[in-house]
């Protein structure tokens, strides 16, 4: 079974429109891997939700399926679309 490594990135909005945002990307590594595999941007109004999301799995070991539960809950919650 593989596991991923997962690390939480917040990064600087320059936008003044967005300073009540939150905006970064979780980093997937492979356990062996010195380098990141994929990764999730995140961009969300949602950021006490968010803040409890990131504390629970920032720098966690997970498995596939945990790793599949966590896309999906990034884009479904924390995936916010400006029109």
């Amino acid at each position: 079974m593989k596991k991923y490594f997962i690390s939480f990135v917040e990064e600087f909005i320059f936008n003044p429109k967005y300073q009540d945002h939150i905006a970064g990307r979780v980093e997937i590594y492979l356990r062996k891997s010195q380098y990141d595999i994929d990764e999730l941007r995140f961009f969300t109004k949602k950021i006490k939700k968010f803040n409890r999301f990131r504390n629970k799995w920032d720098l966690e070991e997970v498995s596939e399926s945990q790793l599949e539960k966590i896309r999906k809950i990034i884009a479904k919650e924390f995936n916010e679309i400006e029109e």
